[in-house]
């Protein structure tokens, strides 16, 4: 194993450690919120990975507001690595 390796295994032990001393409650919480967290990545990734134009036609179709479709990164930026995410509320009444 390299370096590299061990130290994420060991962040890796380390957070179960903290996560298995967290009551039921809060582990149910947390793992919602990973869970949300990985399906909304995904949803942007698939959109990203969208033409433009098909993109705007879905976002259309579904109703979105257009600064949402401006946040998504375009198909050839984001092939690969992390999508950056950033959690805001959503207020319908402005989508109109």
């Amino acid at each position: 194993m390299t370096s590299a390796s061990l130290d994420l295994k060991s962040r890796v032990d380390e957070f179960l450690r903290w996560f298995q001393a967290l009551d039921g409650k809060d582990q149910e919480e947390l793992m919602g919120l990973v869970y949300s967290e990985h399906k909304v990545r995904d949803v942007v990734r698939s959109f990203s990975a969208m033409p433009v134009e098909q993109r705007k036609a879905v976002f259309h179709r579904l109703g979105l507001p257009n600064d949402m479709l401006n946040r998504i990164p375009p198909p050839a930026s984001g092939a690969s690595g992390d999508v950056e995410v950033e959690w805001q509320e959503w207020d319908s009444s402005r989508s109109a």
